[in-house]
This record gives structure tokens, sequence and C-alpha cells, in this order.
């Protein structure tokens, strides 16, 4: 580790693509750019992340093969000049691991879901000597706490700040002929995210609400199991994984989040943050978000009769309705990326002085 005091921190993100994780760490960059911190990206050679932190004042980009660095080219690279790295992924934390082990550098590990609660010696050791564990959601960080023997952090991720393509939405809103809209945007994974939940929600609402449309927006192994699940529902439509998500959101009437199983809920930061009522599970990192009755709604996991009166109360109950709306946007207020980026900044800080 360098001696000097002044901070300089070495992202590693060695996923594929580009999503919410990628999202957090773009915004991230941005606003420690903005507080003068001398930056690196250490990310694969085909990832579409640095064209996003296109511009960025002080930060320098290291493309490495793969994720296993062979040559330990990106190790090089980075060298001593950056005194913290921060390691976003599960292949990022074993680069973080070897670095420490090369260099001495100190690092931070974010966790964001039960992924990385695997038994792999190389992981484990990583956490172990990792000089901070960072979670995203109150619930997991006690668990990952339990399971790491040791103390882990409480930063949450903050809302996308995506800006909706108002002509988009307005088209959108045009397609579905004044139609009472009921979104979900989450991968069609049902055993985590509880989309059949919602589909039998919209099978009691059929009567009740004759206008209700569900849309759900996303791709993923189960969508053969969840229209089938919807067959003879011209009420329910799969429209596809869409990265301008959120110019859809917008156009709901309520967002219905039914999961099994969520660590970090930052999707519901992205939603209200566009004004749109929720009605989510009580699991995971949701409740860190949602208060029921202020903000929106919570049932537990699997109750497709709450989920279905919860929407009916918010279509009949317009004084509710807006007042969630209200609430909601002073919710996402408060997780900005400015205040994400803070908490990090003070935990940098508290490691190259401790």
């Amino acid at each position: 580790m360098s001696g000097s005091k002044r901070l300089g921190v070495a992202h590693v993100s060695l996923a594929r693509g580009y999503r919410g994780c990628e999202r957090q760490i773009e915004l991230l960059i941005k606003e420690l750019s903005h507080l003068g911190v001398p930056q690196a990206l250490v990310c694969r050679d085909d990832s579409p992340l640095p064209f996003h932190l296109d511009g960025v004042k002080g930060l320098k980009v290291i493309r490495i093969r793969g994720f296993s660095d062979p040559r330990f080219s990106g190790h090089f690279r980075v060298g001593s000049t950056y005194n913290v790295v921060h390691a976003h992924d599960p292949q990022g934390i074993q680069w973080a691991l070897v670095h420490y082990i090369l260099r001495g550098t100190r690092y931070v590990v974010t966790v964001r879901d039960e992924d990385y609660l695997v038994n792999h010696f190389m992981l484990k050791a990583a956490y172990k000597s990792a000089s901070s564990v960072v979670c995203v959601s109150k619930e997991f960080t006690e668990v990952l706490s339990q399971f790491l023997q040791k103390e882990v952090q409480l930063i949450s991720d903050c809302s996308s700040r995506l800006e909706p393509n108002e002509k988009l939405v307005s088209n959108f809103r045009k397609s579905l002929a004044n139609r009472f809209v009921v979104g979900n945007v989450a991968p069609l994974i049902n055993r985590q995210k509880g989309q059949s939940v919602l589909i039998d929600a919209a099978k009691i609402l059929k009567n009740k609400i004759p206008e209700l449309l569900v849309v759900f927006v996303g791709a993923g192994d189960d969508i053969v199991l969840l229209r089938r699940h919807a067959k003879d529902m011209p009420n329910v439509k799969f429209i596809g994984f869409k990265r301008n998500y959120v110019d859809y959101i917008k156009a709901f009437d309520v967002f219905a989040y039914p999961a099994n199983t969520e660590s970090s809920a930052g999707i519901l930061l992205d939603v209200m943050e566009q004004g749109v009522p929720i009605v989510a599970s009580n699991v995971g990192g949701i409740p860190d978000l949602i208060e029921d009755g202020k903000n929106g709604f919570l049932i537990e996991a699997g109750d497709a009769e709450s989920l279905a009166d919860y929407i009916l109360t918010l279509k009949k109950d317009r004084e509710l309705y807006y007042s969630f709306v209200s609430n909601g946007h002073n919710e996402a207020e408060l997780h900005s990326s400015a205040a994400m980026a803070a908490e990090y900044y003070r935990n940098y800080f508290s490691i190259i002085h401790s």
C-alpha cells in the first residue's frame, strides 16, 4: 500500500454486460470524480461500462482479458498508484485478493446478492482479507455478517437517475388505449421474482377491473412457464427485455413486485423516482425502502389475494395513490448517488487512515 494519504480508488468490475450493478458503479465513479478522487476502472476487454463513463475526469480505464487476467497485466498497470481497490462482483473480489497479495493494496467489497454466498475457498479468503465488506440491504447485511463472522457495513444502492424519453412514454401509453396498467420489470425467473403471483392477481381482478392490463418487462428462463400460466389471458402481455425500461415504468399506473427473494430492490427507487406507486413483497431489501401504507403496500410473498386487493385499492383511492407517489419521491431523494458516494468516500478514508 502506498504511504500517501491522498485517496486513489481502483474499481474492479469483471461481469459481462451493463445492468443495474454497472449503473451503480457508473454513478459512484461520476460522483467521486466530482469530489476530485483519482480513479481507475479494471474491466473486461468487452465491457460496455467504459462507454458510459466516457469523459469522466481523472478516470483511467484498464481492460483485461476475460476475468482471469492470466499475465497479471491489470495488476501491473494499476500498480501502487491507487491505495484502495473496490471490487463490485465475485470475479472482481478474487482479482482484488490477488492484487492485495501482489501489492498489499487494501480493498473494499460490495455484495449485492445471495449468489456471493458460495463455499468457494478463494471467495472466502477474499472476504476474510478485505478491509471492508459492504452490503446493500439490512437483512442481507446480517446474513452476510453471520456467514463471514466479521463486521459488514450497510451502504444502500442509489436511484438510477434515468431520464425517460417522454415521446416514447407517450406513444406507449397511447398504444395501451386507456388501460389501467400494472407493470413488473425483472428477470423472468419465477422462483426469485414471483411473476406467477401477479398473473394470479390478474385473474382475480379480471372482472373487478375490466380495463386492467398487466405488462411484464424482462426476459429469462421461465418465459415459457409464465406464458403457459397466463394462457387465455389477453390482459397479460410479455414485451421482453428493454434497455430503456424506465420509459415503460413511467407509463405504468402501479408497479407490482411480488418477489420471493430480493437483496437490494434498487429497481423500486427507480419506480418511486418516476412517480409510480408500488405493491411489493415484504422480503429482503424491499422493506428497507417501502414503509407499508406510507409509500407503498407490502404483502407476504405468494399472496395473490392481497396483491389484487391493494391494486384495486390504488385504483379506487386516488388520494392514497398520490400520497404514495409523493412519499415515494421523498424516499428516492434520500437515496441519491451523491449520498451513496459520500458514504463510500468516508469508508475509503477510514481504510487508508487505519
